[in-house]
């Protein structure tokens, strides 16, 4: 993400807040810089010095800060443990800001919030209100809207479809052609799409699956028709071909098919029709606490394929992502290393 339009502005507020707050001051030292042993790309390095030490930190700056966003960098940076990472969105929570605390992580919003841990520093402050119209900012796009988020997910799951007419694009995608071209525009904007150069290329996959992973459970998995249900065999995933009732596995059983490992609890499934066969062959019975959840699958299965009957691994890694079961976000970061940064490597 480039130095200009809303992120700089972002980064401004929270430095300057930081100072306003407790004095230190920070700079900028640059923007769009690789570190770690990994050469990890992030937003930019700032320099904080206070009165005892002065102390570097790589900035991921973030339109919203959610629970998922704070695990995912949680996850990524431990192999980096000699780099700081610091976490800038327009707002952070209370609750949020706990999470991050405990976890270590540092974090400065533009409502003056922050939590910084480094030698010779240790500042935490919470519970200011945020700024609305950095709120409201945080809240626009075309890219994280419903129709926008099937967009990026097909995307992510095919990069070449970048390069697909507009019609393709919105087949693959199942949603109208005339949302194609905004959320196009509000990529390239954001600087997730090269500008102006052909063929087109998502600049930081990365980045962007963060930003489809933090928005999709509440942006996108409420849209899905969600029905559960409780299985009376504590294994009867292990015997069920979905593909025969059109559906596919998602969550824990797509987990364990694809990385043969993890035990399910639970059973996520996506149908591209009403699950009535299903039901009744399988004796699924309807309780609101149930193992057992059932989602409308969103994407064209025949544009954007998955596993034999497994959803494509952006979805699984994203469901795995909606817990709080470290077991599943080990799992998901599995299905990361194996099969998601592979697509995004050789994409065109």
């Amino acid at each position: 993400m480039g130095q200009f339009g809303p992120n700089r502005g972002m980064l401004d507020r929270a430095l300057a807040a930081i100072e306003a707050e407790t004095g230190l001051q920070t700079t900028i030292l640059g923007w769009e810089l690789q570190v770690g042993r990994d050469r990890h790309q992030v937003d930019a390095v700032v320099e904080i010095a206070g009165p005892e030490a002065t102390n570097r930190f790589a900035v991921e700056i973030k339109a919203a800060a959610r629970r998922v966003i704070v695990e995912q960098l949680w996850h990524r940076w431990q192999p980096l443990a000699k780099e700081r990472p610091l976490l800038v969105a327009p707002y952070i929570t209370p609750n949020l800001a706990q999470q991050c605390r405990d976890l270590g992580l540092c974090f400065a919003d533009v409502a003056g919030n922050m939590f910084l841990k480094a030698p010779g520093l240790h500042v935490y402050v919470t519970g200011k209100r945020p700024d609305q119209d950095w709120k409201a900012a945080a809240d626009e796009g075309r890219a994280v809207t419903p129709a926008g988020l099937r967009i990026v997910f097909t995307l992510l799951c095919d990069p070449h479809l970048l390069n697909a007419t507009y019609r393709e694009l919105a087949t693959a995608a199942r949603v109208a052609l005339g949302t194609v071209g905004p959320v196009i525009k509000d990529l390239e904007n954001r600087k997730h799409l090269t500008l102006g150069i052909t063929p087109r290329r998502i600049l930081n996959p990365d980045r962007l699956f963060e930003e489809w992973v933090a928005a999709f459970p509440t942006a996108l998995r409420p849209k899905l028709n969600a029905r559960r249900f409780r299985a009376p065999e504590p294994n009867w995933t292990d015997q069920v071909a979905l593909r025969t009732y059109g559906a596919y596995w998602g969550g824990e059983v797509a987990a364990k098919k694809l990385l043969h490992h993890l035990q399910p609890e639970t059973a996520t499934i996506y149908t591209t029709e009403m699950p009535r066969q299903l039901i009744v062959d399988q004796r699924l019975r309807a309780d609101v606490n149930g193992d057992v959840e059932i989602f409308d699958v969103f994407w064209n299965t025949e544009r954007v394929h998955g596993i034999d009957d497994i959803v494509p691994p952006v979805l699984a890694y994203a469901d795995l992502f909606t817990t709080t079961e470290g077991r599943d976000i080990e799992a998901a970061r599995m299905i990361y290393d194996q099969f998601i940064r592979p697509t995004f490597r050789n994409q065109a």
